[in-house]
């Protein structure tokens, strides 16, 4: 594993499986966008651009499946968590049209999705973990 590639902690459980399996595919896929930013050719650039599509299809239908638990768990701050998937969505679309058009580099992308995650993760999603726990229980 290389410096950037992310290792899954339970310290990011959020303590509710659905949720934690979809975070832990995320990283997955993290780490795959790391694999490929090693190749540096054409081909890595083709596989890059193909795994930051599904990542962030992924994550569109990981945001939804955690709304949908936030709303059947009565959490209090939805209106603003929602605003941060939206805003994070906004912000991969546009970094996947700079990637594109040739303004920003794999890895700087990469490392922006890694940090963008593990902190929404510990500081956001913790936050609704004791409503979640009540879904499970």
């Amino acid at each position: 594993m290389n410096d950037d590639s992310v290792a899954w902690d339970n310290v990011y459980s959020v303590g509710f499986e659905p949720i934690d399996n979809q975070h832990k595919e995320l990283v997955k896929m993290i780490n795959e966008l790391f694999e490929s930013c090693k190749q540096g050719t054409a081909a890595a650039d083709k596989a890059f651009l193909q795994t930051i599509k599904r990542a962030a299809d992924y994550a569109r239908e990981h945001f939804s499946n955690e709304d949908k638990y936030m709303v059947q768990a009565s959490f209090p701050n939805l209106s603003a968590h929602r605003k941060q998937h939206d805003d994070f969505l906004d912000t991969v679309i546009k970094s996947i049209q700079d990637f594109n058009a040739g303004k920003t580099e794999p890895i700087e992308l990469a490392r922006f999705l890694k940090k963008w995650l593990l902190t929404h993760i510990a500081e956001s999603d913790k936050q609704y973990s004791p409503y979640l726990a009540k879904l499970s229980g």
